[in-house]
Order: C-alpha cells, then sequence, then structure tokens
C-alpha cells in the first residue's frame, strides 16, 4: 500500500486535486491495487482489481472503494469522471 500526504507520482495535478487513469480487472478473486503499467499514449495506468462483477454499477463503487483504502481519502472525494463503462477509467481525487 502506498502512503503519501497528497498526490501520487503517476498522477497528473489539476484544480480541484488531481486526476489518473485506471485499468479494472472486475470478478477478481480479491479486491486489491495491482502493478503501475504503461499505457497507451505514454501514460501510466494503475491496476485495480475488484471482486464486483461489471454489472449495475457495483464494479464502479468496488473501485472507489478500493481506492478510497488505497489513497487514505474519504470515498466521496474520489470520482469516475470518464471510462464508466470502460476497463480503462480516469479518476479525479478532490483535495
Amino acid at each position: 500500500m502506498l502512503l503519501f500526504d497528497d498526490m501520487p507520482p503517476f498522477a497528473q495535478k489539476n484544480e480541484t486535486g488531481f486526476s489518473f487513469w485506471v485499468r479494472v480487472t472486475p470478478k477478481a478473486s480479491k479486491n486489491r491495487i495491482g502493478d503501475l503499467v504503461d499505457a497507451t499514449m505514454g501514460r501510466k495506468m494503475l491496476k485495480v482489481y475488484v471482486t464486483s462483477p461489471p454489472e449495475d454499477n457495483l464494479a464502479n463503487i468496488a473501485v472507489i472503494e478500493v481506492l478510497a483504502e488505497y489513497l487514505h481519502k474519504a470515498k466521496s472525494k474520489i470520482q469516475i469522471i470518464s471510462g464508466h463503462t470502460m476497463r480503462e477509467k480516469r479518476i479525479q481525487v478532490l483535495t
């Protein structure tokens, strides 16, 4: 688990906090954070594994819960800003 007070090194700062990309694997054996991987266009993506299926927004809710624990932030401070129905999602963390 990462420990940091501010912004993780793989994130991009913006006017309301910071954002970063994740690649989600639903229906995993357990909820966990995986490795940081290279993606297209030179960006880094954090792998997130969740046990929930990609139905009825369940996997998205689980992603927010896993990231909240990983980042030591309240769930209300974490938002999915793009990719709601895709494996690759852009996450916004409000500070």
